[in-house]
């Protein structure tokens, strides 16, 4: 197995705006794994990916594999990260001639924040405007499929109403709109806010499958109220919610949490199966 690897790759105008990627030299156009990490928005590297096992599994099975950081919420507030997420898969896409990768294969994963950062631009579809100056933005980038670990899909507190009789409400939330105090989740403008955040908001009939995995146990369609607030943001009901309305579509999904967990191989085969 051949790698070319090129680190801390440029892909927007912002310092956080880089990328490393693993690209295989397999003589033939190969399939890309785009990564984001996690972190609250507020921390974490694109190396971390290196030790989750989907990168050398990934590469094993002929997938390349790129890992972005994103501008953090302390700085730059939503929509910044899911634009950042838009923009470096549209640069890995500009970079298919150069760096061998098939354009029709490409997939994005992410743990936590940049699993919400990844899946909402995979609901989305393609942002691409055509008429902007800048030859990146012209760029699809809508994806094949998608894979989260521990995965939001909704930064809307209203989401929590009906399933979730906690004291938790979003870690870093008022950060992440910009809003000076928690207070202010419920006004108007924020509430605005919420809708455009939220990835779940953008399911319909085109979106791709999905895989997602959650590190907490299922076994009811609630969250404990003595949950503490790492379980509530990460827990599996987002995803069980969320596969609901894919089943509506009929439209792959794999729901996995430790109640029943990956299978060995599983979401290579996910990929594989979402490429060809």
């Amino acid at each position: 197995m051949n790698v070319n690897e090129y680190k801390d790759i440029p892909y927007g105008p912002y310092e956080r705006n880089k990328l490393d990627a693993y690209i295989l030299e397999e003589g033939k156009p190969t399939p890309v794994l785009i990564f984001f990490h996690g972190g609250g928005y507020v921390s974490g590297d694109k190396s971390s990916f290196q030790a989750n096992s989907l990168m050398e599994d990934c590469l094993q099975a002929g997938i390349s594999v790129v890992t972005c950081n994103y501008r953090f919420i302390t700085t730059d507030p939503f929509p910044a990260p899911m634009q950042d997420g838009t923009r470096a898969i549209q640069f890995v896409r500009s970079q298919a001639e150069e760096w061998g990768i098939d354009i029709e294969r490409i997939a994005t994963s992410g743990s936590s924040a940049g699993g919400h950062i990844a899946l909402w631009n995979a609901l989305r579809g393609n942002l691409a405007n055509p008429e902007s100056s800048d030859p990146i933005e012209r760029v699809p980038s809508d994806v094949s499929a998608f894979i989260g670990f521990g995965t939001q899909v909704s930064k809307d507190q209203r989401f929590y109403e009906d399933i979730y009789d906690g004291p938790h409400i979003q870690s870093n939330i008022a950060l992440f709109y910009g809003i000076s105090s928690t207070e202010e989740l419920y006004h108007p403008n924020t509430l605005e806010l919420a809708e455009k955040a939220s990835a779940i908001n953008y399911m319909s009939a085109s979106a791709p499958p999905l895989f997602m995995t959650y590190d907490y146990p299922f076994d009811q369609p609630y969250i404990s109220t003595d949950a503490p607030v790492g379980e509530m943001v990460h827990h599996p009901i987002h995803g069980y919610i969320l596969k609901k309305k894919y089943d509506e579509y009929q439209i792959p999904f794999v729901f996995r949490h430790t109640s029943d967990p990956v299978r060995p191989g599983e979401m290579v085969r996910f990929l594989w199966e979402c490429f060809s």
